[in-house]
Formats: C-alpha cells, sequence, structure tokens
C-alpha cells in the first residue's frame, strides 16, 4: 500500500540525501513512501518503518568482526551497477531459496540501468572468480540506501547478506559518508531483524507524522508504551 510515489528525473548527490532524509525509498524507477507493505506476499500487511545508520555512532560487535574475517578470503570489488548475465543467474538462485517477497528480475528492481538517474554500485564477492553474492546501493552526497543484497544459497553459512552490509558499513567509513539507509523494517515480524544488527544503538527510525528521526531504543520503549 503505497501512501505517495513520484518518478524523480534526478537522484543523485544531495539530491539522493534529501529524499532519504524524508522518509522517502527508491524501488525500480519510483521514489515512494508507505507506512504498510505486504511484506511475506501472502496479503499479509505490516507496519513498517524507515532505518537508518548514523555510521560515526556504529561500534562493530565481535560477532560483526568475527564474520568480516570469516569472509576475508573472499574476492570483493565494488564498481559502477550494471546488470549481467552472471548476476541475473545469481539473482534468480537466490529468489528461489527466499521465505519472502521479493523483485522476482532484477530488471523490475533496477529500471534504470545506466545510473542515469541515481548513482548506483554494485559490491561483487566472489570465491576463486565465481559470484557467490552481491549488494547493490545508491550513493548521495553524504549517505548510501541498501537496496539489495543477493548471494548463492550454498554460501548460506557465512551470512553473507549481513557481511554485504558489513561491507557497505565499511565503505561509508572509507567515503567519510554520515548515514546508510537499509531499507525497511517492521517491530510486527522477525524477517527484517537482520537489518539492525550493526548496532541497534546507533540505529534511528523514522516517524513520517512527526517527520522526524529518533533513537531505535526510544522507538522500542515508544512501542511499549502503546495500549495493546
Amino acid at each position: 500500500m503505497i501512501d505517495d510515489i513520484y518518478i524523480p528525473e534526478n537522484a543523485k548527490g544531495e539530491i539522493l540525501d534529501n529524499i532519504l532524509e524524508n522518509g522517502w525509498y527508491r524501488t525500480g524507477r519510483f521514489i515512494f513512501t508507505t507506512q504498510l507493505l505486504d511484506v511475506l506476499g501472502d496479503e499479509s500487511f505490516f507496519n513498517v518503518y524507515w532505518l537508518r545508520y548514523d555510521v560515526p555512532k556504529v561500534v562493530p560487535t565481535a560477532k560483526n568482526r568475527k564474520l568480516t574475517e570469516a569472509g576475508a578470503h573472499f574476492t570483493k570489488t565494488i564498481r559502477p551497477f550494471s546488470i549481467t548475465d552472471e548476476l541475473q543467474e545469481l539473482h534468480t538462485r537466490y529468489v528461489c531459496n527466499l521465505s519472502f517477497k521479493t523483485a522476482e528480475t532484477l530488471e523490475s528492481l533496477f529500471f534504470y540501468k545506466d545510473n542515469e538517474v541515481f548513482d548506483t554500485y554494485i559490491i561483487e564477492i566472489r570465491d576463486n572468480g565465481k559470484l557467490i553474492a552481491a549488494g547493490i546501493f545508491d550513493k548521495g552526497l553524504n549517505s548510501i540506501q541498501g537496496l539489495i543484497n543477493i548471494y548463492d544459497p550454498e554460501y548460506k553459512k557465512y551470512s553473507p547478506g549481513r557481511f554485504l552490509m558489513m561491507l557497505k558499513y565499511n565503505y561509508c567509513l572509507e567515503h567519510n559518508l554520515t548515514y546508510y539507509y537499509p531499507g525497511y523494517y517492521t517491530p510486527d515480524h522477525p524477517v527484517f531483524d537482520y537489518k539492525l544488527f550493526l548496532d541497534k544503538s546507533a540505529t534511528e527510525v523514522f516517524l513520517p507524522i512527526y517527520r522526524v528521526w529518533i533513537p531505535y531504543p526510544l522507538f522500542i520503549k515508544l512501542l511499549e508504551e502503546v495500549p495493546q
């Protein structure tokens, strides 16, 4: 259920920063806002909230560092985004093993393939040359928007989705970017809890009614105070 939607002519640099700051999100060629999503694809709608990490405040845990060390032997590269046959094949393997709803093809998720409107990059992870995971994000002047992480199910033991989040976080550190927007989250279903794993104390939640970002611990406290 979309609250509002539009198609931007330009969403790069500071323009993207402002879009994300105001609670908008990108899918395909559209920028949209919503408070309800059919998360599981079965017409059961959940309340959703936009998240962001205040990157300088993130303190990696021992678990996060161990995750990074476990994937240290893989080859990591970052390049401007483009859809390749190799990437398509990886996405197909990924989607076939999901328990929640997502775009069935990369074309439906990325209408613009030439970075004409968005400044989009991809992190590729390879094992002896084989593409095993990829994380795609839009870059602004002071922030990035995580779009999707996909991986070969055979490498699930390495937690590649979270590993890619760590790599995006590291990208922000290396480029002095303040905010990392990992996407939407619902407190009513654990399917997206992984988006909080970097550091809950450095996570902020957007409240669309008041148009403000608040710390995640305060958000949880407010939820607990709402009468059931």
